[in-house]
């Protein structure tokens, strides 16, 4: 499949075409008053088949368990920049994509943020292999297809959407090819390098 993608095989999912070059389409957003290269809202709304405060609401509001039982929402990571990546074991393309996301999860936790790899197995077995053979350091959780990936209806993965230090989605984009991943990358690290707003700030300074 071209972009590096696979199909998600959700059950009973709706189908849709996939816009040509989305894993690499990049357009101004703006965010906190800079502009940020990323995927447009009307791009967001048209993968997703959803606008993205609705989309963000539903990856706040949904509760993930890691390899080892713990939970974790997305909400409890707020104030830091998120990388979440959709991914699962059975798809190649996910599997070249993963240990750069690890990489970048190094990097990023260096400067408040985060990479979460939200797995869509089936099998949660599958995903722990995949994790500790790769060694990954990074966050996996095990959703199943059932989870995240159905509520948003994703049509491929891997799928990643990053999220900014308020929880807005900055970046959303298919595929796991070098220019994919390059585009994430460089999203997140402009992301990073921007110290969070104090609650003075984000009051609009004193009163």
């Amino acid at each position: 499949m071209s972009q590096g993608m696979c199909r998600s095989r959700l059950p009973g999912q709706r189908s849709r075409a996939m816009p040509a070059g989305l894993g690499v389409m990049a357009a101004a957003l703006a965010i906190g008053g800079a502009a940020i290269a990323g995927t447009p809202a009307s791009n967001v709304a048209h993968e997703l088949g959803a606008d993205p405060t609705t989309v963000q609401r539903v990856l706040e509001n949904h509760a993930l368990q890691t390899l080892d039982g713990r939970r974790v929402t997305l909400s409890s990571l707020q104030g830091q920049v998120v990388v979440v990546n959709f991914w699962a074991s059975w798809c190649a393309p996910c599997r070249h994509e993963l240990p750069a996301l690890d990489a970048l999860n190094s990097e990023l936790s260096k400067k408040g943020g985060h990479v979460v790899a939200v797995s869509i197995d089936e099998d949660r077995a599958n995903a722990a292999r995949f994790a500790r053979a790769q060694k990954l350091g990074l966050t996996v959780v095990h959703d199943g297809p059932d989870g995240l990936a159905k509520q948003l209806d994703l049509s491929h993965v891997p799928f990643t959407i990053v999220l900014d230090r308020d929880g807005t989605i900055a970046y959303a984009g298919s595929g796991s090819n070098d220019a994919a991943i390059q585009r994430v990358t460089e999203v997140a690290r402009q992301l990073s390098s921007r110290a969070p707003l104090t609650a003075q700030q984000n009051d609009g300074g004193s009163r």
